[in-house]
């Protein structure tokens, strides 16, 4: 049977990564097929349809993990998306200059590959597990994994050599920033496939005031003000995405967005959430 592996990923080092890991897997286990989200921007006019699509019949995840891309939106979104939809145990991070003591939030729950040889072939057992009678025998499958190890090497070695070449800016352009968020909230209200998420209206009415107030500080070319509010935008943005992650299907119980009247404990639980920081 076939294995489909979906690879997440979150700026450019990130995407290089994946896409030798994307090419590199079929050549080992010829049953597995590996899909690739496409670039930030397209994702999330693409999330509705082929993209949450191939997450649905995916049997394994992999999270592509560097120190640019640890807390962006977007990697914390797909990682709710796929602890939803796969066991925890047949999801994980693979890190690449990364400890799994730098892991923190909703990523802490998965499974850690570092970057060598003993981490990758365990990893390659587990999916060499989900092809059920497909699958390679273990004495073929050590075979075959020392024949293809070097070039995965020197492939991801080639990418980390080529990023840590280019100047890394100090931080992401706020626009960049609060383009990713907005879109990630209107995700949210459409995640599910028609299903209730509930949400704080306050998170929401937190996220477009302090969107509204970072444009007039950008346009008043006001950068100190807009790093402070570019901070407080993380309130909001963690919370919706750990109720994304957190949400279970008995708690959905009608066919839209709980936004403008969710339950008192909602606003309640971030409301803590804002004294916690």
């Amino acid at each position: 049977m076939a294995v489909k592996v979906f690879l997440s990923w979150s700026g450019d080092q990130s995407k290089d990564l994946g896409e030798v890991v994307r090419k590199w897997l079929p050549g080992v286990l010829q049953f597995v097929k590996p899909y690739s989200t496409p670039n930030d921007i397209e994702k999330g006019a693409r999330w509705d349809t082929d993209i949450s699509k191939e997450l649905e019949s995916s049997n394994i995840g992999m999270i592509f993990l560097t120190k640019e891309n640890l807390h962006r939106p977007w990697i914390l979104f797909e990682a709710g998306a796929l602890s939803k939809k796969l066991d925890k145990s047949k999801v994980c991070t693979a890190l690449f200059g990364v400890e799994p003591t730098d892991i923190e939030g909703p990523l802490v729950g998965f499974q850690h590959t570092r970057f060598d040889k003993s981490d990758f072939k365990k990893l390659l057992s587990s999916i060499n597990k989900e092809a059920g009678e497909s699958k390679l025998e273990q004495v073929v499958l050590d075979e075959v994994f020392e024949m293809w190890w070097p070039r995965l090497e020197k492939e991801i070695n080639d990418v980390l050599t080529a990023h840590k070449s280019k100047i890394a800016p100090t931080s992401r352009p706020e626009r960049e920033i609060l383009e990713e968020i907005l879109e990630l909230t209107r995700l949210t209200a459409r995640h599910g496939n028609g299903e209730t998420s509930h949400l704080s209206s306050m998170a929401i009415d937190d996220l477009y005031e302090q969107y509204s107030l970072l444009i007039t500080a950008m346009e008043k070319q006001d950068y100190n003000l807009s790093h402070e509010i570019t901070k407080k935008l993380g309130n909001p943005i963690n919370y919706i995405c750990r109720r994304v992650r957190r949400e279970r299907p008995q708690e959905r119980n009608s066919s839209s967005i709980v936004m403008n009247r969710p339950s008192g404990d909602e606003s309640e639980r971030y409301h803590q959430t804002l004294c916690s920081t």
